[in-house]
């Protein structure tokens, strides 16, 4: 199966306190290596000198990657969300920087979406939620159980209703809440997408492996309690 060209939005923090290089460049290289017909767009949230440059090196290598930085830390959801601003594909791959991918993984997610689709589902995300001892091959979510945000791919025309129903177009993941500013706005997507009629499902046999809370978890208590702490201009 070939599968359309695809934006993979990688959002990234590094510094010396949590290094997270080595990760990253795991990610990037399993990814290069099993995966086709994809344009890279990295997200740098305020990374230390040494996390600028070695996440500039890595975009480097791939002509038409895009590489964007924020001028302070923004934590994962708003992060995510200047990554979805550059999407140019009618799906997206997000993916966190600590994942790892194996032989297959894209087509998988995309054979999923296309089967939900076939039996008259109007899918809004599938994502990775790699399970090698269960037998089914995805699982429907429906609130109150969501899709984790490890590995999504996206329906950009999806996520635009949302956000447009929500009242932020372009804000695809919600930073209206301020426990969704890191952690929490997965659960959100899925159920504003399940309360437009939008399919979310989990993919158990898509080969993608993620080390969590290595790429962004740490020092969770410094994140802005309240909206009114939280600087919405990138």
């Amino acid at each position: 199966m070939t599968t359309p060209r695809t934006d993979i939005v990688i959002p990234f923090r590094s510094n010396r306190q949590f290094p997270t290089e080595p990760f990253i460049e795991r990610c990037v290289d399993t990814l290069v290596q099993y995966t086709q017909n994809f344009r890279l767009i990295f997200v740098d949230d305020n990374s230390d000198q040494i996390g600028r440059e070695f996440i500039q090196k890595i975009a480097d290598r791939f002509t038409e990657s895009t590489l964007v930085r924020t001028n302070k830390q923004k934590w994962f959801t708003r992060a995510v969300n200047i990554g979805l601003r550059l999407v140019k594909t009618e799906w997206a791959v997000e993916v966190n920087s600590d994942c790892e991918f194996g032989e297959g993984w894209l087509e998988e997610l995309y054979a999923v979406r296309d089967e939900l689709t076939s039996m008259g589902g109007k899918v809004g995300l599938v994502g990775s939620v790699y399970n090698a001892g269960e037998t089914r091959r995805y699982f429907c979510t429906t609130p109150t159980r969501f899709v984790t945000g490890h590995c999504w791919l996206l329906n950009m025309k999806a996520l635009k209703e949302t956000a447009e129903r929500r009242g932020t177009p372009n804000d695809y993941l919600d930073e209206t809440s301020p426990k969704n500013i890191h952690i929490f706005s997965d659960n959100q997507l899925c159920y504003d997408l399940n309360g437009l009629g939008y399919v979310t499902a989990e993919a158990y046999k898509s080969g993608v492996g993620h080390i969590a809370g290595k790429s962004w978890g740490h020092l969770l208590g410094s994140i802005p309690q309240s909206c009114e702490q939280v600087d919405y201009h990138y």
